[in-house]
C-alpha cells in the first residue's frame, strides 16, 4: 500500500526566482483550462512547473492524458505505490466531467511529467 495524502497544499505566487528558472528554461508554463481543480486553479490561471520533477504527496502534477497522449492533465497527487506509480485526483470532485484516477487507474511514473512549482497569473474573476 502507498503513502496517502494527509491535507491539500496551496500553490505560492511566482517570485523573482520563478520567473528566473522560467528564463533559463528550467520550468514550462501551463494555463489551466477546465474546472477539475477548483478553488485551487480555475480556468485561465497559469503556472510554472518543473519537468521531470518527482512529485510528493500534496503536489499539483503535470500528467500524460492515459487514453490521448497529446493531451495533459493537471492534478493533485493523493497517493504515491512502492512501484512508483501515483492516484491523482481533482480537487473539485464534484465537477460533471472530471476526470482523474477514479476512471482512469494509477498513472506510472512515465506518464507524470512535471510538478507544479508556483502560480504566475489568476485568472480575472
Amino acid at each position: 500500500m502507498g503513502q496517502c495524502l494527509p491535507r491539500k497544499l496551496a500553490i505560492p505566487e511566482a517570485g523573482w526566482g520563478e520567473y528566473l528558472q522560467w528564463f533559463v528554461g528550467r520550468r514550462r508554463r501551463f494555463v489551466v483550462r477546465e474546472t477539475s481543480m477548483v478553488p485551487t486553479l480555475r480556468p485561465g490561471d497559469t503556472v510554472l512547473a518543473a519537468m521531470g520533477a518527482e512529485v510528493q504527496l500534496g503536489d499539483i502534477a503535470i500528467a500524460t492524458h492515459p487514453l490521448q497522449p497529446n493531451m495533459l492533465l493537471i492534478k493533485r497527487v493523493q497517493e504515491i505505490f512502492y512501484d512508483g506509480s501515483v492516484y491523482l485526483i481533482s480537487d473539485n470532485t464534484t465537477g460533471p466531467s472530471v476526470l482523474d484516477s477514479r476512471h482512469f487507474g494509477v498513472f506510472t511514473a512515465s506518464t507524470i511529467i512535471g510538478r507544479v512549482t508556483s502560480r504566475l497569473a489568476t485568472a480575472p474573476s
